[in-house]
């Protein structure tokens, strides 16, 4: 087993960061929050428009396509995008020289990433105009912290198999329109309903409806569920990067 090594984890951390910060990565999470609210205000306006006042369901559905996209897109393509771009300028080979080893690599890559992507997801609830109780919030968090985390990791296997930026773009759009629109349309197919289920970001979308519905609950499995995609996934990305040359065995 890899001995990580803290100093070698925070340069990593640290330089993951700031190119997170200083491309245009920062713009998909700003994005996001700017729809939520759009869709917050025209949702509000509908309702006005006919005499009613905007519903908590109302909310809710704006908060999931919020976050289900931020997941998706923050979570998967700032993680892709900024890996493939390391290996176009050949960043990421002289990294490797440095003695940094997969585990630290992998972990100093996607905590950045998946900081940012639960801190937008967190902030998504009062920009929806939701103010679910003290029990929720603390359900929101966890579910979503786990969601970054699989996310991110996807987006790491990715960004390694793909040669360069533009494969990324098309290799990242398959699980990018499965993750975001089988849960969008499991509300209307039992089939898609029960797919949905087996997806992280379908049961971040149930957790939606459990911060405005009382009678709804996340089960241990959807839970079991999440963590066994994020194990999957990390073995799938430490297989890969060893079967590049990164990290020799």
């Amino acid at each position: 087993m890899k001995i990580i090594h803290t100093n070698k984890l925070a340069a990593v951390f640290e330089m993951k960061w700031r190119a997170m910060f200083s491309k245009n990565a920062i713009a998909t999470p700003v994005f996001i929050l700017v729809l939520t609210f759009v869709m917050r205000f025209i949702y509000s306006s509908i309702a006005n428009s006919r005499g009613q006042e905007m519903t908590d369901a109302l909310r809710a559905t704006c908060l999931g396509l919020g976050a289900v996209m931020n997941v998706s897109m923050t979570g998967i393509f700032v993680v892709a995008m900024g890996l493939a771009e390391e290996k176009e300028k050949h960043t990421l080979r002289a990294l490797m020289t440095s003695s940094v080893n997969g585990a630290e690599f992998f972990l100093g890559s996607i905590f950045p990433v998946v900081f940012m992507t639960f801190a937008v997801n967190m902030a998504l609830v009062p920009v929806a105009g939701l103010h679910p109780q003290a029990g929720k919030w603390m359900l929101w968090a966890g579910v979503s912290l786990l969601c970054a985390a699989a996310s991110a990791i996807i987006g790491m296997i990715i960004g390694i198999c793909a040669k360069n930026q533009m494969a990324t773009s098309t290799i990242g759009s398959i699980p990018l329109f499965v993750l975001m629109l089988i849960p969008s349309f499991g509300s209307v197919h039992p089939t898609l309903k029960t797919i949905s289920g087996f997806l992280f970001t379908g049961v971040l979308s149930d957790t939606v409806n459990c911060l405005v519905d009382s009678g709804i609950s996340i089960s241990p499995i959807s839970f079991a569920v999440i963590g066994a995609e994020i194990l999957l996934a990390a073995g799938v990305f430490l297989a890969v990067y060893r079967r590049n040359g990164y990290d020799p065995d």
